[in-house]
């Protein structure tokens, strides 16, 4: 059986970040970096999604702006 200590820090990030009381940015950094600790972890997309409230997209895109922070393309880059 898996660990899902991955999971629940996703959802106690969720929650922080539906707070009122919390500061949003860093509230979503800690969101995102939960979400891309999952995947990274072999947890599977649509569970990690459920618990964060996302799309599977948008867990994906998480990931990979974690893991890849610094090759994040502009939209208007490929305008040029």
């Amino acid at each position: 059986m898996m660990d899902d200590d991955d999971i629940r820090a996703v959802e106690e990030a969720v929650a922080t970040l539906e707070s009122k009381s919390a500061e949003q940015e860093p509230a979503a950094v800690t969101l995102q970096t939960a979400v891309a600790a999952a995947v990274t972890h072999g947890k599977p997309i649509r569970e990690v999604a459920a618990a964060a409230h996302m799309t599977a997209l948008e867990v994906l895109d998480a990931a990979d702006a974690v893991t890849y922070p610094h090759q994040a393309l502009e939209p208007w880059t490929f305008a040029r």
